[in-house]
């Protein structure tokens, strides 16, 4: 190989490694910014360095670069024919529209035409200049550098997942880096670069950073020192606050204060807001809304707030009954669940069966003080840790709590008659949809108690007919019922139309009910031991579900979202046996159907299946073809284009891959296989053996082309063995060595 051929392979290396570190820009667009069509960016990046590799001139570079970007433009934003021209007026005085904009600084109202313009733009400079380090300074350590903190960034403050991203990163950056410092060792050394010495170069380089790169993926990860950055910023900036639900447009997923207004779509956050330790998995509490407004909730009361000592009962409904469990003498039916929170907060989180919290206040361990350590809010049942009668904001509390089990034939037994009920919770509209109620009395018209018309209505939620959905929700026009609307019109919602639905078709038809508000159990993250599981608990996990009140139990919950189950236990002692139907599985919200989680260890992982249809699968796959033609023809360009590369320069690369075969071969064949594989690769380097031509006059010519006499001596070898039947124990390690020296002489 001439040093102008080393040249341009060794640029080449360089613009694909470039290319690949500039992906790492646009790979998160598409779920970062919502963009679209991004393969459009790869191929114009793509063409880009194609153009600086061949040193096109200025003028081709540029024509190419502005039809490229018009025919993406094109392809993107108008259907008229690409030829009919008038979408080029159009996107001309579009330009000059935004640049005027631009003037006046309104960021706001730039057109999505004008922006990804000015991305196309942005790629063009970028591309520049990353040929300016390459061949100029010949050092891309600055935008290596730009590129981690990107991705960092990313990661941090959006959903993106950096993980693989870094990864990628780093092994291509550390070589890239390591070309060029090659490039710049040797320019300052006035030495001549060859192949030679940069395989010499890159082997030790490439061995180094994949053993580093494999260590790092093996060797055991320490916790993080510092805490996410994003839950203590949202909160010194009044971040919860802002989740009031009233704004405009996609909200963002978690918990928030105002549930009034409920609708629309949102977008999933990975946000952790703390992590639980229990036994078991637990729906975790954090308030109860009893008033409906027909688009949303409210509390009947005033907020009423009272403050309790450590060694108070708190009252909450739901622990109504239950003992206090004194710090430290717990029972083995007891059991406790430790909560580490991660999102600000003065607010605890509690589940059923409750009993006690315990936190440390104060600079002693003195659990006994006098002084005030909780505030309930006694409308809506929310609990909030004070200190010096103001919110305190906890890392760690402990919550101890007796497992609940609810008996049917308790439940069973309610039916309303003579039973004393609350007006609160069975709370309508006056102009409460009538369509509603005499749905719920449909569906429970053949059952005599109030547990089988719960279950009936539950199970007519559970039952697939509404789709669980996240951004194709509506909001409830004013006039119209935010639960009539999901019945009857959509049929599509996520927890909250399936949780009010649920709680006003009860109380439709008398039974007391109340909606719920909190978190998910969250992710399964591994085990501490045998009895404790570790949850991870996002804002993704914020979810609503059911109260249903049996005057003999006390309140039930219950579980009508599509794709999720109750975790609580009931027993089925109608028959007084002591079967118990207990939940295993649980969906996050934000993907409730996709993402089982794991309980324990001993747990079975439940799938959910579908039918299989061949119709469904060739319409998806002409779908995609429809959409995504310009991506595929290009993909299948790319690749008849490098197998075509790869076949006209097989014989620079085939004596590497006969070389590794045949050092692995030792038997007795060995030697005559070798010598036959060193003919076709002669031949294909164009010292092909003429018609009638002897071996011996055949291997005369190829060492004097050569200047060596390597080939007579392998062709003796190989006529003793094969056609005098001597020396059929040819020692194939002491002339292989011979065999190497000579097919190597052929890749150039």
């Amino acid at each position: 190989m001439n040093v102008n051929q080393h040249s341009r392979s060794l640029t080449f290396v360089l613009y694909f490694f470039s290319f690949l570190l500039l992906m790492e820009w646009i790979y998160p667009l598409k779920e970062v910014a919502n963009t679209g069509n991004t393969y459009l960016f790869f191929i114009f990046v793509a063409l880009s360095f194609a153009l600086y590799l061949f040193n096109a001139p200025f003028i081709a570079v540029f024509v190419s670069k502005i039809a490229f970007i018009l025919f993406a433009l094109h392809h993107i934003f108008f259907d008229d024919p690409i030829f009919s021209f008038e979408w080029i007026s159009i996107i001309f005085s579009d330009v000059f529209k935004n640049i005027g904009l631009l003037f006046e600084r309104s960021w706001d109202k730039l057109t999505n035409e004008f922006r990804t313009l000015l991305f196309f733009v942005l790629l063009w400079l970028i591309s520049y200049l990353i040929k300016y380090w390459l061949q100029t300074k010949r050092n891309i350590l600055l935008f290596f550098v730009m590129t981690i903190i990107y991705i960092t960034v990313l990661d941090t403050f959006t959903p993106y997942n950096s993980k693989l991203a870094i990864l990628r990163t780093t092994i291509i950056g550390f070589v890239l880096i390591g070309m060029l410092f090659f490039q710049r060792f040797m320019q300052k050394e006035n030495l001549q670069s060859t192949r030679k010495l940069m395989t010499k170069w890159m082997i030790p380089l490439i061995v180094m950073i994949a053993v580093s790169t494999i260590f790092a993926l093996i060797a055991p990860k320490a916790s993080p020192i510092w805490p996410d950055p994003v839950p203590f910023l949202k909160s010194h900036a009044g971040g919860e606050n802002n989740k009031d639900g009233k704004g405009k447009g996609i909200s963002r997923v978690g918990y928030r204060k105002d549930d009034s207004q409920l609708g629309g779509p949102f977008i999933g956050d990975d946000t952790v807001v703390f992590t639980a330790k229990a036994e078991s998995r637990q729906y975790w509490r954090m308030e109860t809304k009893d008033f409906y407004t027909g688009k949303g909730w409210k509390s009947s009361k005033p907020p009423a707030t009272s403050n309790y000592k450590m060694t108070d009962k708190l009252p909450v409904s739901i622990n109504e009954g239950l003992e206090s469990i004194p710090f430290m003498e717990i029972t083995p039916n007891d059991k406790m669940a430790v909560i580490e929170t991660i999102q600000r907060s003065p607010n605890l989180v509690h589940m059923y069966g409750f009993t006690n919290f315990r936190y440390i206040p104060y600079s002693s361990y003195d659990f006994e003080s006098k002084e005030d350590a909780f505030s309930v809010n006694g409308a809506i049942e929310k609990v909030t840790a004070i200190q010096n009668h103001e919110p305190f904001y906890i890392n760690h509390y402990t919550i101890f709590y007796k497992p609940q089990r609810y008996s049917i034939k308790k439940m069973s037994e309610t039916t309303g008659e003579n039973d004393q009920i609350d007006p609160r919770y069975t709370q309508l509209p006056e102009n409460f949809p009538k369509r509603v109620k005499k749905l719920a009395e449909d569906l429970t018209k053949n059952k005599k108690n109030w547990y089988d018309k719960t279950k009936a209505i539950e199970s007519y939620l559970q039952s697939g007919r509404y789709q669980y959905n996240q951004k194709d929700v509506a909001i409830p026009k004013e006039k119209q019922d935010y639960v009539d609307q999901f019945l009857f019109e959509t049929l599509k919602g996520y927890c909250d139309n399936f949780s009010t639905s649920m709680v006003t078709m009860l109380r439709s038809i008398g039974i007391p009910a109340r909606w719920v508000k909190g978190y998910s159990s969250g992710v399964y993250q591994g085990s501490e031991d045998v009895s404790v599981n570790i949850y991870k608990v996002t804002n993704n996990n914020a979810h609503s579900w059911v109260e249903v009140f049996f005057p003999n139990v006390g309140w039930v919950p219950f579980e009508p979202t599509m794709g999720f189950v109750n975790n609580s236990i009931f027993n089925n002692d109608l028959d007084r046996t002591s079967t118990q139907t207990a939940t295993t599985e649980e969906k996050t919200e934000k993907d409730p159907i996709k993402k089982p989680q794991k309980d324990s260890a001993l747990d079975k992982e439940t799938k959910q299946s579908e039918g299989f249809s061949f119709s469904d699968l060739l319409d998806k796959i002409k779908n995609f073809f429809k959409t995504h033609w310009l991506m595929i023809t290009f993909i299948f360009i790319a690749f008849i284009a490098i197998l075509s590369f790869m076949y006209v320069k097989r014989s620079k690369w085939i004596p590497f891959i006969l070389i590794w075969k045949y050092r692995m071969k030792k038997d007795s064949n060995t030697f005559s296989q070798a010598y036959l594989s060193l003919l076709k690769q002669l031949g294909r380097f164009g010292l092909k053996k003429e018609s009638g031509q002897t071996l011996r006059e055949y291997a005369n010519n190829v060492d004097e082309f050569f200047k060596t006499k390597t080939m007579r001596t392998l062709t003796e070898h190989y006529e003793k063995q094969v056609y005098r039947n001597q020396n059929k124990a040819v020692d194939w390690e002491e002339i292989r060595e011979l065999w190497e020296n000579l097919i190597k002489k052929t890749t150039g």
